[in-house]
C-alpha cells in the first residue's frame, strides 16, 4: 500500500483487481469497463468473465485485450450464471499479487473515485476486511443491496436510508454489486458457490465473510446500477429465476443455520411462497391458475432436499405464461 499526498488529503494506493461478469449486454459493458479503467486509483488488473455471450461481446473483448495487459479475458464455453462467473473471476484474481478484489456485474457503473474512497477507509479501519459503496438506481438509493441479518432464520432486512446520511455504516450482507473483499480473506473463506448459478450466491458468500468481518459501507463511494426496475404489481408473478431463489435460500440456511434457523426459514417460505401460490390458485386470482408458480416451487423444494444444484434446465425451458 502506498500513501500519496493529494492537496490537504491523502490518496491511498493499493494493489487491487476488478472482476466483471458479463452476459449479452455489450453496450453496458463498454461503459462499465470504461469506468473501471479510469479509476482515480488505477486497478492492477481488470478480469472480465464472458458468460458465453452471443451479441458480439467476444469480439469486443478480444480487441480490448490487445490494447493493454491490464485486461484479462475469461471466455466461457457456456453460461454458468453470475455465481459461476464470479467464482471463476475470483479464482483468476487470486493468482495475482493484489490486496483486494472488487466484484461487479456489467450493469454496475462505478464512479471514477469509487475505489479511491473505499481504499481510503480501508486504510483508516484495517480491522475490516470487506467493503462496499452506495448503489443508486434511477436516482434513488437501492437499499436492497446492503442488508442486516435478523436474529433467527438468517432472514435479512434492508439497511435504512438514514444510514446513508452518515460517512459510513456497517452491515452483514452485501450483493456482488460493488463488493470489495481483501484477498487474504478470500483465501480463508474460498470461492462463491458456483453451483448456485444465480441468486443468493452473494448472500451466502456474505455469511462466510461475516465470520471474520462485517461489511464497511463507504456511503460516498457510489455506483449507478443500470438495471430494469420491474413495475411493482401485486400479486407478483414468478419467472424461472424464482426457482434459484427458493432452492438456494434453503441450501444456504442448511449450510449456515441451526435447526431453529431452518425451521423459521421454512415457515417463512411456506407462508409467503407455498401457501400464497396455493391460495391464489384456489381462488384463481387474476383469472389465472398459478400452476407455474406451484410447480416451480415444488421442484425447488425437491432439489434443495436432495442437494441438487447447478443450472436447472426445467426452469430455463419452462417459461412463465402470460396473465390471462
Amino acid at each position: 500500500m502506498i500513501i500519496i499526498a493529494k492537496g490537504f488529503e491523502t490518496m491511498v494506493h493499493a494493489k487491487y483487481a476488478i472482476v466483471i461478469v458479463t452476459y449479452n449486454r455489450k453496450k453496458m459493458l463498454l461503459e462499465c469497463v470504461s469506468n473501471a479503467t479510469n479509476q482515480t486509483v488505477s486497478p492492477d488488473s481488470i478480469i472480465i468473465v464472458n458468460n458465453a455471450s452471443t451479441d458480439g461481446t467476444e469480439v469486443y473483448l478480444k480487441s480490448l485485450q490487445k490494447q493493454s495487459g491490464l485486461y484479462q479475458i475469461v471466455d466461457l464455453p457456456q453460461n454458468i450464471g453470475g455465481a459461476g462467473g464470479f467464482a471463476k473471476g475470483i479464482e483468476y484474481a487470486l493468482q495475482k499479487n493484489i490486496e483486494c478484489i472488487l466484484l461487479i456485474d456489467d450493469d454496475a457503473m462505478i464512479a471514477l473515485d469509487y475505489m479511491e474512497k473505499i481504499l481510503q477507509l480501508r486504510h483508516q479501519y484495517p480491522q475490516y476486511k470487506a467493503f462496499a459503496g452506495t448503489v443508486i438506481t434511477d436516482g434513488n438509493i437501492e437499499t436492497s443491496h446492503r442488508r442486516n441479518i435478523t436474529k433467527i432464520g438468517l432472514l435479512s432486512k434492508n439497511c435504512k436510508k438514514q444510514n446513508y446520511v452518515r460517512p459510513w455504516f456497517l452491515c452483514d450482507i452485501v450483493s456482488f454489486c460493488g463488493m470489495v473483499v481483501d484477498s487474504s480473506l478470500v483465501r480463508q473463506i474460498g470461492l462463491p458457490h458456483a453451483e448456485y448459478f444465480i441468486w443468493y450466491d452473494d448472500t451466502e458468500y456474505s455469511l462466510r465473510v461475516r465470520q471474520y468481518s462485517r461489511f464497511f459501507v463507504a456511503t460516498s463511494a457510489e455506483l449507478i446500477h443500470k438495471t430494469n426496475q420491474a413495475l411493482k404489481k401485486y400479486p407478483r408473478r414468478y419467472d424461472w429465476k424464482e426457482y434459484y431463489a427458493v432452492r438456494n435460500r434453503l441450501l444456504m440456511v442448511k449450510e449456515h443455520g441451526n435447526l431453529i434457523d431452518r425451521m423459521v426459514n421454512f415457515i417463512h417460505i411456506f407462508i409467503h411462497v407455498i401457501f400464497r401460490n396455493w391460495l391464489f390458485g384456489l381462488i384463481r386470482r387474476d383469472n389465472y391458475d398459478w400452476k407455474y408458480e406451484c410447480e416451480l416451487v415444488k421442484k425447488a423444494l425437491r432439489d434443495a432436499k436432495t442437494l441438487k444444484t447447478g443450472r436447472g434446465n426445467y426452469c430455463l425451458l419452462y417459461t412463465s405464461p402470460s396473465p390471462r
